[in-house]
């Protein structure tokens, strides 16, 4: 009996008196000394599937439009304060990451996310308010649903032998819309939502070895990071916005760059638009004629031009003309005449802002 007391204790005494020497471990230091800090992975920016479609758009966009970030609100409702929780579940900065997508996407963009260092000017009559540049369109809206979707897994052992499988999903949604700031009407909305996916996997081995039995277990988990994850939303969302107030023309290559396998929006007016600017210039193709946005040389002055006859004329003039063949705007409602904001203008004036709105459709 007391030799088996020897054997463990000394081997014991021993590992304990080496203890002391860890104090050089990293995040482990004497109480008068710092401890070491640990470097990790180095910084770097952030880039998403959906850069290449927001820079893309660069240049398309007029810079005389001016963008603002208004209220992006988590409206989950969820928090977690056990277990290790420390608050909200979705982060709180979601206008901000919108900001980058704007600016990602080469649109002109004032700062409605803190104005307070302008406001406490003005009251300390050092800036001009007046000197502010207004917005032309702003970005509004939440990430209103967070749900847990039960997961699922399979376990098996034989003889001390086996293996673990399990997966959990967390499903996000948001919706975002885009706001004439001159008349206060919703031009663009988009509604996305995406699964974040987690797993775990393990394989442990039980056997005896003398009389002792040991254990011996291996495992690891992944999960999706749920913020990387809303940037790409947001990201995606922002090119959306963008382009459903511009012709489809302007920006189906741009589309192009949407990678499928990282997110897609098959069910939106700019999907139709794409689609039905795809057809006409097949259309287009079949016949000859020039595609959509191609120019066309005219006939010099004093050249005869052939005119169809009537029956052929009435049988080729459809009663309704294709969605992309129609000649009004996308966004025509904004774009179109306004009466001056001073009430000294007539109705049928258009004002600057609105001028400025007719060239993101031109």
């Amino acid at each position: 009996m007391r030799t088996l007391l020897k054997t463990r204790l000394i081997p014991a005494m021993m590992a304990l008196a080496t203890l002391p020497g860890c104090a050089a471990a990293p995040g482990v230091a004497a109480s008068t000394s710092n401890a070491k800090l640990v470097q990790g992975p180095p910084i770097s920016d952030i880039v998403t599937p959906f850069d290449k479609a927001l820079t893309c758009l660069n240049g398309r966009i007029a810079r005389n439009l001016v963008f603002s970030v208004g209220a992006v609100l988590d409206q989950t409702g969820k928090e977690s304060f056990t277990d290790g929780g420390v608050g909200k579940f979705v982060t709180q900065g979601a206008g901000d990451m919108i900001q980058s997508a704007l600016f990602k996407a080469g649109a002109t963009v004032v700062n409605r996310r803190d104005p307070r260092v302008m406001t406490t000017e003005a009251e300390w009559r050092i800036r001009d308010t007046t000197r502010q540049i207004p917005s032309n369109f702003y970005i509004t809206g939440s990430i209103n649903s967070l749900d847990f979707i039960p997961g699922s897994g399979a376990e098996v052992e034989v003889a001390g032998i086996g293996g673990r499988y399990r997966q959990n999903r967390i499903l996000i949604g948001l919706d975002l819309a885009m706001t004439d700031a001159n008349s206060g009407l919703i031009v663009a909305n988009v509604p996305l939502q995406k699964q974040i996916f987690s797993s775990e996997a393990g394989i442990g081995v039980g056997r005896f070895i003398g009389d002792q039995l040991t254990n011996i277990d291996f495992g690891g988990r992944e999960r999706e990071a749920i913020h990387f994850a809303l940037r790409q939303m947001l990201n995606l969302s922002t090119f959306e916005l963008l382009t459903q107030v511009m012709k489809a023309d302007n920006y189906a290559d741009c589309r192009d760059f949407v990678d499928r396998g990282h997110g897609y929006i098959d069910n939106t007016k700019t999907a139709e638009a794409v689609g039905a600017l795809a057809k006409s210039k097949a259309a287009a193709k079949a016949v000859g004629a020039p595609p959509p946005g191609v120019a066309v040389s005219l006939p010099a002055a004093g050249t005869p031009t052939p005119q169809p006859t009537a029956n052929r004329a009435a049988s080729s003039v459809p009663a309704t003309a294709p969605a992309a063949g129609r000649t009004e705007k996308p966004y025509a409602g904004s774009s179109g005449n306004f009466a001056g904001s001073d009430g000294g203008k007539s109705a049928s004036e258009v004002t600057e802002q609105a001028k400025a709105q007719a060239i993101l459709t031109q």
